[in-house]
């Protein structure tokens, strides 16, 4: 008798502790499957610089839980921010260290957070292990970043069915494989970065559905093909940045009648065939075009409407003379034309006078300011 009295002891105790514990997820505290979701991605982390997960207490991780953010009406977790950490940081409840890394890897525990918005663990340089593709299942996340660490593996194919995503940041890793064809049904997307991978293939042709997309950064990847012609139809994109892939065929008419793009970064690439004109009578700041395998005649296509910050025609095979419009831009910054097969005269006028020799060099048929003085057969006299 007196063992049945201390069993129904310990189990009436137990009752109580679980209802206590239900009871203490308040209406002001996040949802309890989201709780011991959290719990999860705490012991599949090892962050042993700062001990930020020391704040990870007691049952409202709405409240006072480092890098958590709640939403103020449903009280679900809206983001979880993680950035880098440095001694500086005013955190006194942290302890310091010199590097400030992240280390662990990513859990398929991460995928129980079921109503996450947003999930932010860049800059740690130290996470380390493949993107479950399970994540694909948190239908009401609006940003992932994962930039900066050491993640290898795939983009998870079905990335497309994150539709409320509106950032996807993957850059800094070492992410391989094809960008999923999937990623073109993301619609509320704005901002792609996978910069610095091992990223190959194609770039998905019906990159164009993605209206919203106002920047895609793709470089430093081993990227083939050609650009597909519907990113064209995105009337936002302000930024692209293609550099440093294995890009080839001809460089679209259309993105230079793309309305309000500023940034094209098409470097170290092997793209063919002529500039197109619209790109240099275009309204954009940044042109890179440098080190490909492009031919012809730089356009003369220059107006009151060019202003370029920066315009980089390097290491082709441009033959030709320097367009006479050049002098008609409101403002050309930096220029470099060099490592071509120009001839002629540079044009004179004011607002190219502060271009350096270095712009113009190793054309061997190119004279005027700031190179040598155009002598040839006395036409044009020592300036």
């Amino acid at each position: 008798m007196q063992t049945r009295k201390i069993i129904r002891m310990h189990s009436a105790r137990a009752f109580f502790a679980t209802i206590l514990l239900v009871l203490s997820f308040g209406v002001n505290s996040c949802p309890p499957s989201e709780w011991a979701s959290l719990m999860s991605i705490k012991s599949s982390l090892n962050e042993p610089n700062f001990g930020i997960f020391h704040s990870w207490r007691g049952t409202n991780c709405c409240y006072s839980w480092y890098g958590i953010t709640c939403d103020p009406t449903t009280r679900s977790v809206a983001q979880i921010t993680l950035p880098g950490l440095t001694v500086g940081d005013n955190h006194r409840r942290l302890k310091t260290s010199k590097t400030g890394y992240m280390t662990g890897h990513i859990s398929s525990s991460i995928c129980n957070l079921t109503q996450l918005s947003s999930i932010t663990i860049s800059d740690w340089k130290g996470i380390s292990g493949n993107i479950p593709e399970c994540i694909t299942t948190l239908r009401f996340l609006q940003i992932l970043d994962l930039s900066g660490n050491f993640i290898t593996g795939k983009i998870p194919y079905n990335i497309g069915s994150l539709t409320e995503l509106t950032v996807l940041n993957l850059a800094d890793n070492h992410i391989s494989g094809n960008i999923p064809t999937t990623v073109i049904n993301l619609n509320n997307l704005m901002q792609l970065d996978l910069r610095h991978n091992a990223i190959e293939g194609p770039i998905p042709g019906n990159i164009g559905r993605l209206k919203r997309l106002n920047r895609v950064f793709l470089s430093h990847n081993r990227i083939n093909g050609r650009i597909p012609r519907s990113i064209s139809n995105i009337y936002g994109l302000t930024d692209v940045d293609l550099s440093l892939n294995r890009l080839s065929g001809s460089i679209p008419f259309s993105l230079g009648q793309m309305p309000v793009l500023d940034y094209l970064n098409l470097r170290y690439n092997n793209f063919t065939g002529r500039i197109p004109k619209s790109l240099l009578a275009s309204r954009m700041s940044h042109l890179d075009l440098s080190r490909n395998g492009l031919r012809g005649n730089i356009p003369d296509v220059f107006s009151e409407i060019s202003y370029f910050i920066n315009l980089d025609l390097s290491r082709n095979n441009l033959i030709g003379l320097i367009p006479k419009s050049m002098v008609l831009a409101t403002y050309i910054g930096h220029v470099d034309f060099s490592h071509n097969r120009l001839f002629g005269r540079i044009p004179a006028a004011t607002s190219l006078s502060h271009l350096q020799p270095a712009s113009f060099q190793h054309n061997a048929r190119l004279c005027g300011k700031p190179l040598k003085p155009c002598t040839h057969g006395g036409i044009y006299k020592r300036e």
